[in-house]
């Protein structure tokens, strides 16, 4: 574990501090550190408890002899547990960058608290994700689908439906995580093996040598 600090000139604060793991990239700690500076400098005020949006990610701020030390998510437990590693962020924040971009695609990517659709036995493969365009009637609809691919499941039977956020989905189903910035047009299926995205239900190739070709052949 390491410990980032910066000195900054604000009303409110005179340092922040964040502590990751060695495994998180240092181009994303080098970035999340610039851009929270240029956040600070731009005038941004903090208070202890207020939390900060990160990508998909929140950040919950602690604020104590005018050091700002963040804390995150431990994608864990419901509701939130708050820990003092950012390297899972960090992670997600690769994920979120490198997954469409193996495609070709801009990240297009939802927050923890946008809603997904969710069916029934979502949590047991085979299942896949879908990526529709937003319900305009919810402003917090992330467009994604996530059910089961079982052909005694019923997923266009509204009753066997509901409406989570996608932390709580993701706490059931994390292997999907990684793939929730696709965009709108995507699916992802997964039937035991490595999963497969496909793009308006026909298959993508995954380029040799890219962010999932060697993610995958890691496993």
């Amino acid at each position: 574990m390491r410990t980032v600090r910066q000195q900054v000139a604000s009303t409110s604060i005179s340092e922040f501090r964040f502590d990751t793991d060695e495994s998180a990239p240092d181009f994303i700690v080098d970035a999340f550190t610039d851009w929270l500076s240029d956040y600070i400098a731009n005038g941004a005020a903090f208070a202890d408890g207020q939390t900060l949006q990160y990508g998909y990610t929140l950040l919950t701020c602690r604020v104590k002899s005018r050091v700002l030390r963040l804390l995150a998510p431990d994608f864990q437990s419901m509701p939130i547990k708050w820990i003092d590693d950012l390297g899972p962020a960090f992670g997600i924040v690769a994920a979120h960058k490198y997954t469409p971009e193996t495609f070709g695609f801009t990240p297009d990517i939802p927050t923890l608290g946008n809603t997904a659709i969710i069916g029934n036995r979502f949590d047991e493969i085979p299942m896949f994700a879908n990526r529709l365009s937003p319900v305009e009637s919810n402003p917090n609809d992330s467009g994604w689908f996530i059910g089961s691919d079982r052909d005694d499941v019923d997923n266009n039977d509204p009753d066997q439906l509901q409406l989570m956020s996608l932390y709580e989905a993701m706490l059931a189903v994390p292997h999907v995580l990684d793939f929730l910035s696709l965009p709108v047009g995507c699916q992802v299926v997964f039937s035991g093996g490595n999963p497969v995205v496909l793009q308006d239900y026909e298959e993508m190739e995954i380029p040799k040598g890219s962010y999932l070709d060697r993610r995958f052949n890691a496993q």
